[in-house]
């Protein structure tokens, strides 16, 4: 009897351990990204509370503005700690060399993509509960029994779409120091046409197809229903279908794209190219 695929299999899965562990080590030693994930959904959710209640509560039809907002904070929290630190921390570890070492050890793929997803989701967890925790305190709005297996569900589901959206995102940006402009830029937009910040208006239809074929509405607007309603499954299976293909669809482009080493990115090697490209006698530069 051959052994050897449950061997490898089985060093696979202690790789995946390892890299777990070095994550989360990681996150130990730089809690920047943590400290940034944390403090800047409180300082929005804070903002929010204080701007524009009054204005939020006549789109709201009868929900309370705390149930809207506390639950769209979660939302913005996961976004800023699987996503956009998804995308800067890649990006760094690999024009600096970090993920080139790793890959000089028998560590693949997948399981580095498990590691970033288990530090994701320890991030993601963290603000999700402090938003919680002030919503709870400070607008006293309260969450319990089913309702909060079906918001942990809803965060899980979240924090796997967001972090290897991110990963996939990060394949595309060629240097640290974009690193950040492209994760907001992308990410605040979806923000804001996803009723994240804002109860849903009189946005056009057109708008309104665009945010639910991306997937940060599919996860904010279910939350934002369970604090509502209260009771049965929030998501509606189209909401979960989009989540799930974009995930399918982030993990093929990781797949096909991942660079480990650095400088070496599709659109870094398209401006190469287009850099190199000899041009025609007689054309002047």
């Amino acid at each position: 009897m051959n052994h050897a695929p449950l061997a490898k299999s089985r060093f696979g899965l202690l790789l995946a351990a390892e890299q777990i562990r070095y994550q989360l080590l990681l996150l130990l030693r730089s809690p920047m990204s943590t400290f940034t994930a944390v403090v800047i959904p409180f300082i929005v959710l804070m903002a929010l509370d204080i701007a524009t209640p009054q204005a939020a509560t006549r789109h709201l039809h009868h929900t309370s503005y705390a149930d809207f907002l506390i639950p769209a904070m979660a939302t913005f929290a996961l976004l800023n700690a699987c996503y956009v630190s998804t995308i800067t921390s890649v990006v760094i570890a690999r024009e600096e060399g970090v993920l080139k070492r790793l890959h000089g050890t028998p560590l693949p793929l997948w399981a580095y993509v498990v590691g970033r997803i288990a530090a994701s989701a320890v991030v993601g967890a963290a603000a999700v509960f402090v938003v919680l925790i002030i919503g709870a305190v400070v607008m006293n709005t309260r969450i319990g029994g089913s309702r909060l297996a079906d918001l942990i569900a809803i965060t899980a589901l979240g924090i796997v779409a967001f972090t290897v959206t991110g990963l996939a995102v990060s394949t595309l940006v060629p240097r640290p120091e974009t690193a950040l402009p492209v994760a907001y830029g992308t990410m605040l937009p979806l923000a804001f046409v996803s009723d994240v910040f804002f109860p849903a208006t009189a946005a056009p239809t057109w708008l309104r197809r665009v945010a639910a074929a991306f997937p940060v509405e599919p996860i904010a607007d279910p939350a934002e229903r369970l604090f509502a309603r209260g009771a049965g499954w929030p998501m509606t299976a189209g909401e979960v279908l989009v989540v799930c293909l974009w995930i399918i669809a982030a993990g093929i482009v990781t797949a096909a794209r991942f660079r480990w080493e650095p400088g070496v990115t599709f659109l870094a090697r398209r401006a190469r190219w287009h850099g190199r490209r000899p041009r025609r006698p007689g054309v002047q530069a």
